[in-house]
């Protein structure tokens, strides 16, 4: 039998004789992605599967009713979640004008982060919320 290119990763990998149509290497996550693939394909296609399911998960939360409450009294809520600006550091700078100007250009690789520079563009100016 000839060797293959696996769907996911692209490695080359030889199937077995019982699979003649294999697509999948045995790697884990590759076979992770086959059943992924095989769930999403059975949960469009097969009426009785999507209801199995749905029974499936409304039995286990009967049997779980307080999981997400224990889950997220065991972990610490963040105060700011990861990756948000915190909006509330306007506390930490005296009222007045300030100049505000992008120091970093956004790029593929970082996504659309900015650095932003802010700077007192007049100490003594009062500012909207002073008057």
């Amino acid at each position: 039998m000839t060797a293959k290119s696996c769907a996911r990763c692209g490695e080359t990998f030889q199937p077995r004789p019982q699979v003649p149509n294999q697509a999948f290497c045995s790697s884990s996550d590759c076979q992770q992605a086959r059943k992924r693939q095989w769930q999403q394909a059975r949960l469009l296609e097969d009426p009785d599967y999507r209801e199995n399911q749905r029974a499936a998960q409304r039995s286990w939360q009967e049997r779980n009713p307080s999981y997400w409450r224990q889950y997220r009294a065991q972990r610490k809520r963040r105060s700011v979640p990861v990756g948000a600006a915190k909006m509330d550091v306007s506390d930490a700078l005296p009222s007045g004008l300030y100049r505000i100007r992008k120091a970093a250009i956004s790029t593929p690789k970082n996504g659309d982060l900015w650095i932003i520079e802010v700077a007192p563009s007049c100490r003594t100016c009062l500012s909207k919320m002073d008057v």
